[in-house]
């Protein structure tokens, strides 16, 4: 008789917050595909697989996998933990760079900081009655990055951040950007991918994502919360939501999945 393994106290989580999103759950395996966003797979209950070819297969428990790097992953069932990542922020720089020794064919195997990722974890997954801002002390945990590695960027590049990360649903072209912040197109569009790590379109797409996902989980159908993020329809969504993360949304948001969540929104986001 086949019996059902998966731990009982374990519900299934999103978690969105700057720009970074962890889901914890059931996955089908996943077949080889790249992503937009940097992921960090996490195996709380023994070993994963992942390939680059599906015919070498490596065991893990922790992983960095860059964007666009084609891989296949076997969860075999087990819970998993999935955190992706933007470029913008220090998070994916500062372990990619702590784990250099560790690239396996252009992934990162058996991280560093695996122990601490396992404990902020399982410490995030045990939050049932905690208030949002110890939750987010506690997401702001992960991946560790070192106390000193504040970043001071141009404050008309971090005008821009503000505008796109309260407002991304707003269409602004580059033009209306460098406008806005006194700047050229073309001094915008290198300046922002070097101080941010990614083009000025790419990051607002992240937020449109995130509007999206926090407008599905309160009740919006996909059409209206496509709509509300800036996206041209439903499709539209659904094409980069896959991009982005490699699965549907379907597969993360289908009705027989229990899923908790916690979003970490401006306030332009609540509707009245």
């Amino acid at each position: 008789m086949i019996t059902d393994s998966r731990p009982l106290d374990r519900q299934e989580r999103i978690f969105i917050w700057g720009s970074r999103c962890l889901f914890a759950g059931y996955l089908p395996d996943l077949t080889l595909r790249r992503r937009a966003a940097a992921t960090v797979c996490i195996s709380l209950d023994g070993e994963f697989q992942v390939s680059l070819n599906d015919t070498d297969w490596l065991n893990f428990r922790t992983a960095l996998i860059p964007p666009m790097v084609d891989h296949s992953i076997r969860f075999s069932g087990k819970f998993c933990v999935l955190l992706f990542m933007d470029l913008s922020g220090p998070n994916y720089e500062s372990l990619r760079s702590s784990n250099e020794e560790r690239e396996n064919e252009g992934i990162f195997i058996g991280l560093r900081e695996e122990e601490e990722l396992f404990d902020k974890i399982n410490q995030i997954l045990s939050t049932d009655s905690v208030s949002d801002e110890e939750i987010l002390e506690l997401l702001n945990q992960i991946p560790p990055i070192p106390t000193d590695g504040t970043r001071i960027i141009d404050p008309r590049i971090q005008k821009i951040v503000e505008l796109i990360t309260t407002m991304p649903h707003e269409d602004h072209s580059a033009k209306d950007l460098a406008e806005y912040a006194g700047m050229s197109v073309s001094n915008l569009e290198h300046q922002f991918k070097k101080e941010i790590g990614i083009p000025f379109h790419s990051f607002r797409t992240w937020f449109r994502l995130k509007l999206t996902v926090y407008s599905l989980l309160h009740g919006m159908s996909h059409t209206d919360s496509a709509h509300r993020a800036g996206f041209f329809d439903s499709a539209h969504f659904t094409r980069t939501f896959r991009s982005t993360f490699g699965l549907p949304p379907s597969e993360i948001f289908r009705s027989t999945r229990h899923l908790r969540s916690f979003i970490e929104v401006p306030a332009s986001y609540v509707e009245a």
